[in-house]
């Protein structure tokens, strides 16, 4: 049997493009502010999971700020981030995320 896995973290750019990663499968955005992240094992049902995020460079860019929510998708490897302007209205953003998982 796999070991548990216990965390997973990753760099997106605004674009939707992994940077780097641990475990990440891919992301899909929407041209907007909606980033669909699917990793490679699951964040629900055995596993219990908590999460962070925060706006911040893919590279060596400078950071535009801005603000990130970040929720569990509809799929068990899948979550949702939304990225946005200081003033709240939907902004692409590159961002850094970490997932800590428990069973």
């Amino acid at each position: 049997m796999a070991e548990f896995e216990k965390r997973l973290a990753c760099v997106i750019a605004s674009d939707g493009s992994v940077v780097r990663g641990y475990l990440i499968d891919g992301c899909q955005f929407d041209g907007t502010n909606t980033y669909t992240l699917r990793w490679k094992v699951p964040l629900q049902g055995e596993a219990k999971t908590n999460f962070a995020g925060t706006i911040g460079s893919a590279q060596n860019e400078p950071v535009q700020p801005g603000l990130i929510t970040v929720g569990l998708g509809d799929a068990q490897n899948e979550m949702k981030v939304h990225t946005f302007d200081l003033d709240g209205t939907p902004a692409p953003r590159s961002f850094h995320l970490v997932c800590f998982r428990d069973q």
